[in-house]
């Protein structure tokens, strides 16, 4: 039985090198994926590091620089239905064909200690502010979902899929105002909430002909 999930910030954290700050992790299993930064700035990681369960603590196993990456996300996700989960890294940077700094990710495969690039596109979608992995719709594989930010100070969640070595984008929203959080409501639902004239307000949006329609609406203090 793996018990290691209940304090495994607290159990990482304490398995880091002096001077080392966790800025995210995911789990899998016995294996924790990690962003590590090594110079005690919580903003942004630049170590890529895997640790094993070993009893009631956990080994570092493998690390990867990624000092000029700028990672602070990290997620698991089966994107290709294959049964075997790809590592997501949300990180801030240029690219060869887009000079700006800004948010980006890179997909990668780990496997018998060896990490291996899937997806190191330039782009997903437009200009996002965060991602998250759910399987909303049947086919194989998870979705990755993005709040992108618009020309007028709006926002709208938009949902891609992998499709042979790119992706492809199955729906997006309407642009609603200082969209708080997102998450699965069912299948083909995401849930909102949003703040608009200082309250909040929870949407669920429902996919259909590749938009994301409100179905519900909610006003609440």
């Amino acid at each position: 039985m793996f018990v290691l999930h209940k304090n495994s910030k607290k159990d990482l954290s304490s398995a880091l090198s002096e001077g080392e700050i966790l800025i995210d992790y995911t789990i899998d299993e016995t294996t924790a994926y990690t962003l590590i930064n090594r110079n005690g700035t919580e903003e942004y990681g630049d170590l890529f590091a895997v640790f094993e369960a070993e009893g009631n603590t956990w080994k570092r196993v493998y690390e990867n620089d990624f000092k000029n990456l700028m990672p602070w996300k990290i997620d698991l996700a089966d994107i290709d239905g294959d049964d075997f989960p790809e590592i997501m890294i949300a990180l801030r940077k240029a690219t060869p064909f887009d000079k700006e700094i800004k948010n980006r990710m890179f997909i990668f495969n780990y496997q018998n200690g060896i990490l291996s690039r899937k997806w190191t596109g330039s782009k997903i979608a437009g200009i996002w502010r965060e991602f998250y992995v759910m399987d909303l719709f049947s086919a194989p594989g998870h979705e990755l979902v993005f709040i992108e930010q618009t020309e007028d100070d709006t926002e709208k969640i938009s949902v891609y899929s992998w499709f042979n070595f790119g992706f492809f984008m199955l729906a997006d929203s309407n642009t609603y105002p200082k969209i708080q959080s997102v998450s699965m409501h069912d299948k083909n639902h995401i849930k909102i909430i949003y703040i608009e004239d200082e309250h909040e307000v929870e949407l669920i949006l429902i996919a259909a002909n590749g938009k994301l329609l409100p179905k519900i609406e909610v006003h609440t203090e």
